[in-house]
């Protein structure tokens, strides 16, 4: 005695799960293909900023044996002023107020209006250095923009001050050893998000 419904039944099972795993292979495959998942797409936005950042500070700190980058020219230089972007240049910001007459022009804003400024990336420059009293690292913004988002990536240059350098009597980098030649180590961080 055959049971015809019971071999349909059968029949029926088996297609539906072949039906299944072929719809859950299908579905693994087109999500292992599609490259613009936010996660994705925000890892590889990052990575360009990165990138970008790395070649500006590199870019800057090349110099010719003998003589001081661009970057560290610029460091030897600053006043210890805090500057903001304003919409056409880097104006110094002084207890909160904008004095618009006094504006920071030197090579890494020429190089930051060119590559950031222009694609519209936020950015801001730290300056971390050694406090010569206590030896504890302490950081002051040259150019301040805001608090940077989360996917914000920051990228960072050391530059070796010298005695011999000549560096602005103004700045607030001190000597942390008069004893030697090395004045202080400065460590450059360019904070870059998209806004």
């Amino acid at each position: 005695m055959f049971n015809e419904k019971a071999q349909m039944h059968t029949l029926e099972g088996v297609a539906s799960a072949t039906i299944m795993l072929l719809v859950i292979v299908y579905a693994l495959d087109a999500t292992s293909m599609t490259p613009l998942t936010s996660s994705t797409a925000n890892v590889h936005a990052e990575a360009e900023l990165q990138m970008l950042g790395q070649d500006i500070l590199s870019a800057l700190d090349y110099a010719e044996p003998g003589y001081n980058s661009k970057l560290k020219n610029d460091v030897l230089n600053w006043t210890g002023d805090e500057y903001i972007w304003t919409a056409t240049s880097y104006t110094q910001l002084k207890a909160g107020q904008i004095v618009p007459s006094n504006n920071l022009t030197n090579n890494l804003t020429g190089i930051l209006k060119d590559a950031l400024v222009k694609q519209g990336i936020a950015h801001n420059v730290v300056l971390t250095f050694l406090d010569n009293s206590t030896f504890v690292p302490k950081s002051e913004d040259m150019i301040y923009n805001g608090n940077p988002s989360d996917n914000a990536v920051i990228v960072s240059r050391k530059i070796v001050l010298q005695n011999s350098d000549g560096i602005n009597p103004d700045n607030p980098i001190k000597n942390i050893d008069p004893s030697t030649n090395l004045y202080n180590i400065v460590d450059v961080k360019l904070i870059l998000w998209r806004m």
